[in-house]
């Protein structure tokens, strides 16, 4: 078929932009989707690519089925049903929400790619009306007038570790690092454990930040080992700081030695400098205590560091802490004062959906409901608990008759992940799937594409540990597999 006539064939945008499909959509966007799509198939048209660009038009006209006395019109009529249909195709792909929820069968609780902390059906209950209707955000409702965010968390977080220090937030530990650093020591000398030099997802390395901040790094001892003298013999005139940053990431083992917060405090105060713990995670309670599982290092808690704190401290909200993405300061309340003074802390200051869901999560702290806390309650779940998990998974799946599909429990480890507990492993129960007609990656593959579900592969076995699934994940589980079983059996028939 000639090009001409191919071209004369292409629909005009009004035409399609009237077309009774349309109706609902938005003009703006399936106007700009038509005219791509127009102009994509008038280029390949002209350079002859058409079998590459848009298949199913060219083999339409390979058939042979133009060669009538209406070619014109019957290839007009199916040029304009195929752009329907790719246009129609498109903006659902534009307009559809990419976050949506999977579900967590890896046994990595705080899975940094699926958002670290889960928080309870009951807590966003109660945060509900906070988002739904005006609030106090920044109003003192005793005095009527204008109050500061900070306030509401400031009170709680008094209660639950000190009375003695005030507290502000950020957006992240990452922007709390930034802003004392930028407030307390910019172009000043910040020492540090050369061992201590870390670097957290998303290539965020203490060094640059500090360079970012306007501080200079001074760092101390070697990879394996400093000792406190390390630091004395390099505070100068120009030091502000000493720093420690917990390795929460990583652990060191065998000839290595690490000089404490509070020795780190002593020496600071001797010499009138801040002393500053970036401790990262914000682990509340005893983990190997309350799992009865041991591990290389232990992970100091909140409530042991604010028994003789440092001047200042900053830990994330959304790892151990178990609330919602935040960079929690805690300090002396002079030096609190200074940081809620630096222009910074505007551009990095949470909103009123972050201080909810801390506030909610610190009264669950509070009232010692840790069950409303997610992540404590899978990090503290029993042997027992979770092989009971995995017995009532199985027994549900086996309700479904799999023919394909064959399950058993097995007993593996999970992480805490998040950048916390590096050296420490759970035991965990998880349900080990294989199949005769599938192969396991294909299936990780099908689970995780079509239904969302975010497994693992390990020795050609699907595993679903599940430590980490929450209420409603066992039903959508056997639903998927049932689902992929019986499209297994129409391949076969």
């Amino acid at each position: 078929m000639h090009t001409q006539e191919l071209l004369q064939a292409l629909p005009k945008v009004d035409t399609l932009l009237a077309h009774k499909q349309f109706e609902t959509y938005n003009t703006t966007i399936i106007k700009s989707l038509i005219q791509q799509h127009i102009h994509t198939l008038r280029q390949a048209i002209l350079q002859n690519t058409l079998m590459t660009t848009y298949p199913e038009i060219a083999l339409h006209i390979d058939s042979g089925s133009m060669h009538t006395d209406s070619t014109h019109t019957t290839l007009a009529t199916y040029i304009t049903h195929t752009l329907l249909q790719s246009i129609t195709n498109d903006y659902h792909k534009l307009t559809t929400p990419s976050l949506v929820p999977v579900v967590n069968a890896s046994g990595v609780v705080l899975q940094t790619n699926l958002g670290r902390s889960v928080f309870a059906p009951n807590l966003m209950q109660q945060i509900l009306p906070l988002l739904t209707r005006y609030s106090n955000l920044e109003y003192d409702i005793t005095q009527g007038k204008r109050s500061s965010r900070y306030t509401h968390a400031n009170t709680l977080l008094k209660a639950l570790f000190s009375q003695e220090y005030d507290y502000v937030l950020v957006n992240n530990n990452a922007a709390a690092v930034f802003l004392i650093l930028n407030t307390f020591a910019k172009d000043k000398e910040v020492i540090i454990s050369r061992g201590e030099l870390i670097e957290i997802g998303g290539e965020f390395r203490i060094p640059e930040v500090m360079k970012s901040a306007g501080s200079v790094l001074v760092e101390v001892g070697a990879t394996n080992k400093t000792h406190l003298l390390d630091y004395q013999t390099h505070i100068t005139p120009h030091t502000a700081m000493l720093m420690k940053a917990h390795k929460s990431n990583f652990a060191q083992i065998g000839f290595c030695q690490e000089v404490s917060m509070q020795e780190l405090s002593t020496l600071a105060h001797t010499h009138n400098l801040i002393d500053y713990y970036d401790l990262g995670s914000g682990c509340v309670m005893d983990l190997a205590l309350a799992t009865s599982l041991s591990h290389t290092q232990k992970e100091p808690t909140l409530h042991e560091i604010f028994t003789s704190p440092p001047s200042l401290l900053s830990f994330s909200g959304d790892k151990l802490f178990g609330a919602s993405q935040v960079g929690i300061i805690a300090g002396k309340p002079h030096l609190i004062a200074q940081l809620k003074q630096n222009h910074l802390l505007r551009a990095l200051r949470v909103d009123k959906l972050c201080i909810s869901v801390l506030q909610a999560t610190l009264q669950a702290y509070l009232h010692n409901a840790l069950e409303s806390i997610p992540t404590l309650a899978m990090l503290t779940l029993t042997p027992q608990a979770l092989r009971q998990r995995a017995l009532e998974l199985l027994q549900m799946l086996q309700t479904h008759a799999l023919s394909h599909i064959q399950a058993t429990i097995i007993e593996v480890d999970s992480v805490a992940g998040g950048g916390s507990l590096p050296d420490k492993v759970f035991q965990s129960v998880a349900l080990a799937l294989t199949s005769d007609k599938i192969h396991a990656s294909a299936l990780e593959s099908r689970l995780r594409t079509e239904f969302h579900i975010i497994t693992r592969i390990h020795k050609q076995q699907i595993l679903i540990d599940v430590r980490t699934l929450l209420e409603g994940d066992t039903k959508r589980i056997c639903q998927a597999l049932e689902t992929i079983d019986h499209s297994l059996q129409s391949q076969k028939s």
